[in-house]
């Protein structure tokens, strides 16, 4: 009797457990069947690979590829933009719109007359994938070259005197089993020479840029050119800059200010200064905007001065108009400065060409 009744009670617990299950089961069922929905109730886009390797071309071949793409997902996928870097453009159009399980291509050329050596690319692909907004395709391979030129620029990048002589070298360095010939090397106009001297015949070459006094304040450019043997370099180009310094600089050229209303008291900073050795004076300072307040604190013995501007806060930046910072220096040449005060958005947008 105590056997039965214990069965009895196994049994019953039994059914109840599978009832419940029962009731629970369609439950669990449709929340992951939700779920699963969720994860693919969107647009998925795959690469059938993301970075394409052209191998070793020589300079000014054309580089072409499709990138390969597919709609993994279960919603329309919109490609909303592709973004090449500097040397590449889309080749053609691409596919906008992809249904689920649809396939398309993004084709994309580079040209390589301006490169050299290894050579990397990216390409930005946006789309309304939730998961992957942005996707970066590369192209990677080497640029072959007749002509190994190395700088292309002689550059003069911080001199303080016009009547200053400074020289640079240019590599020059062949890469053929032709035995190089550089002929009728020259320099455009400009403040400065070349020379060519021979370092392994037919192999190596170095050519000397000399400045040729009197330089200009500011920046002084010059084209050299030469003609070569070799069909693939006939005639190369490089050239010659050179950077004068001006006796006395103001830093920075512009005051910026950030759009709107200044919601409270802003400095800014502005330093006067000379390379001469001597004292400099700074005088007549104005500023044309009302409630502007002017510091000036003296460094370096007299050579630098440095300004500090307070803005007021509640200073409404959008609404001003040809606001300037003038001061005049000591200085026989460079007496007279100024400064323009205006916005990030103002100013900027005035540099534009």
């Amino acid at each position: 009797m105590f056997m039965y009744s214990y069965l009895s009670s196994i049994l019953v617990r039994s059914v109840q457990l599978l009832a419940l299950t029962s009731l629970l089961t369609p439950a669990i069922s449709s929340q992951a069947l939700a779920q699963d929905n969720s994860v693919e109730a969107s647009p998925v886009i795959s690469f059938e690979t993301p970075v394409f390797k052209f191998g070793k071309v020589r300079q000014g071949e054309e580089i072409r590829h499709d990138f390969k793409f597919t709609n993994r997902g279960s919603q329309t996928l919109i490609i909303e933009d592709v973004r090449p870097s500097c040397g590449c453009t889309t080749a053609g159009q691409w596919v906008k719109s992809l249904e689920p399980g649809q396939s398309g291509v993004i084709p994309i050329k580079l040209n390589t007359d301006r490169f050299k050596g290894p050579l990397t690319k990216s390409v930005t692909v946006r789309s309304n994938d939730p998961k992957r907004t942005n996707v970066y395709l590369k192209i990677e391979g080497e640029v072959w070259t007749a002509l190994s030129v190395d700088p292309m620029v002689a550059a003069f990048p911080a001199i303080k005197d016009l009547q200053q002589v400074s020289t640079k070298s240019i590599r020059i360095s062949n890469q053929t089993e032709t035995p190089l010939v550089i002929r009728n090397l020259r320099v455009a106009s400009g403040p400065f020479k070349a020379s060519i001297k021979t370092v392994e015949e037919g192999k190596l070459y170095d050519i000397t840029v000399e400045t040729v006094p009197p330089l200009a304040y500011g920046a002084n450019r010059a084209d050299i050119q030469f003609e070569t043997n070799l069909k693939e370099s006939p005639t190369v180009k490089v050239s010659a800059s050179a950077y004068v310094m001006a006796p006395v600089q103001v830093v920075p050229n512009r005051v910026m200010l950030p759009n709107g209303v200044l919601q409270k008291p802003l400095k800014k900073y502005v330093t006067v200064l000379t390379y001469e050795d001597k004292v400099l004076e700074v005088s007549d300072i104005q500023v044309s905007v009302e409630g502007v307040e002017v510091e000036v604190s003296q460094l370096n013995n007299g050579k630098h001065h440095r300004l500090i501007m307070t803005f007021p806060q509640g200073m409404n930046v959008d609404a001003l108009k040809d606001a300037s910072l003038k001061l005049k220096t000591s200085h026989e040449t460079f007496s007279d400065f100024e400064v323009p005060i205006g916005s990030y958005r103002a100013l900027n947008a005035a540099t534009k060409p």
